[in-house]
């Protein structure tokens, strides 16, 4: 079984300028998805792209991964991330690998047994496997507003709403997950034929919520290093650090 990761890295972000070599644990954040996807060791290739010269250069130190400097076409932010997937899959000197796998470093407390646990969920009738978490807040309690007159929409309220009917006990409510973007797993030539990783049988492999923190603003940084510090999350102490 021969398997493919892709690590993207892009150098700019609005949201949280240089995101992806800010510290958490003293560690660049990059370097918490590079270790897992290593570390899981599933994979004969892992390929690392980006189109910062700083970031390849962090990625070049480990000797387990090829890096690429990504085209300028596929480097911007309004650039889906899917799309740099598909560029690579589609490439003939891939022909032969058998899965294909996607990592974003906004992502870093996924490890290596996730990502080892989650490929032992992919099989044969599957498409692909993705990492999932619980949703913190109950779905049932969601709506829609108008953002002009701020008159909740009442077409948004689901039916029958625990918001009318007062029921609003969490331990009531029927429980939903969001894709948490640890991984996303695939067949490769299925993954060819419909260009994403959401078609026909996706499996979820679910992560603890904690496990699950996304890293796109400033507060969610600090919130993830308070994990850490707090020793709510371990980190793998062999991390080189700055």
């Amino acid at each position: 079984m021969k398997r493919l990761a892709v690590i993207p890295a892009r150098g700019g972000s609005k949201r949280l300028p240089n995101k992806n070599k800010l510290l958490l644990g003293g560690i660049p954040l990059i370097e918490h998805t590079i270790n897992a996807v290593v570390s899981s060791g599933c994979f004969e290739k892992i390929l690392f792209s980006s189109d910062d010269d700083q970031l390849l250069q962090i990625a070049s130190q480990n000797s387990k991964l090829s890096t690429e400097k990504r085209n300028a076409d596929l480097a911007s932010d309004k650039i889906k991330v899917v799309d740099l997937v598909k560029q690579i899959a589609n490439r003939p000197n891939f022909d032969d690998y058998d899965q294909i796998g996607l990592f974003l470093p906004t992502c870093p407390f996924r490890n290596g047994t996730h990502i080892k646990e989650g490929i032992e969920l992919l099989d044969q009738e599957d498409f692909s496997v993705v990492s999932i978490c619980e949703m913190n807040d109950p779905l049932q309690l969601s709506l829609t507003i108008n953002s002009e007159t701020k008159v909740i929409d009442p077409e948004s309220v689901l039916s029958p709403s625990p918001l009318v009917s007062g029921e609003t006990r969490s331990q009531d409510f029927s429980k939903f997950y969001r894709v948490n973007g640890g991984f996303y797993i695939s067949w490769l030539n299925k993954f060819r034929q419909k260009q994403n990783f959401f078609q026909g049988k996706v499996k979820g492999y679910l992560m603890k919520t904690l496990e699950s923190v996304d890293i796109d603003h400033d507060y969610d940084l600090d919130y993830a290093n308070m994990l850490i510090e707090k020793k709510y999350i371990s980190i793998n102490k062999n991390l080189r650090k700055i």
